[in-house]
């Protein structure tokens, strides 16, 4: 600040225009964090959704009293999310050796359709299934 002949002093243009800079740089920046801040809440709330997607039709897969070893999809909704659902029959015994019959693995896979013949994984969980304890 520079004082003028009279005893009054102000900024000078200069200083002014400095001033407005660094708070338009500041203003960016808080909108760039605000908007950064939005999309990951999206994402997140998006990626829960998905998982409780997931974990519904790996638990009525699971659930299936006719369960048999096949693969199958879903029709995809109205974002293009299907679910692949694969069902094998596991080979496992007890501690005396006996065979376990109808033991069944349940993978759920989530796929995205790209566009053409492409899919994109976005996620998938298993989980082991007995068809004669429902």
């Amino acid at each position: 600040m520079k004082r003028n002949r009279y005893g009054q002093s102000g900024f000078s243009l200069l200083e002014l225009l400095m001033a407005m800079a660094v708070f338009a740089i500041a203003a960016v920046s808080l909108a760039q964090a605000i908007n950064l801040i939005s999309l990951t809440v999206v994402e997140s709330i998006d990626d829960g959704e998905l998982r409780e997607r997931l974990r519904g039709e790996l638990l009525a897969a699971s659930r299936d009293p006719f369960i048999k070893a096949e693969t199958r999809l879903t029709p995809p909704n109205g974002d293009g999310i299907f679910f692949r659902i694969e069902t094998t029959k596991m080979n496992a015994e007890n501690r005396q050796g006996i065979s376990l019959e109808d033991l069944y693995e349940v993978r759920v896979t989530a796929l995205r359709q790209l566009t053409g013949e492409a899919e994109e994984e976005l996620d998938s969980a298993s989980t082991a299934s007995f068809s004669g304890i429902f």
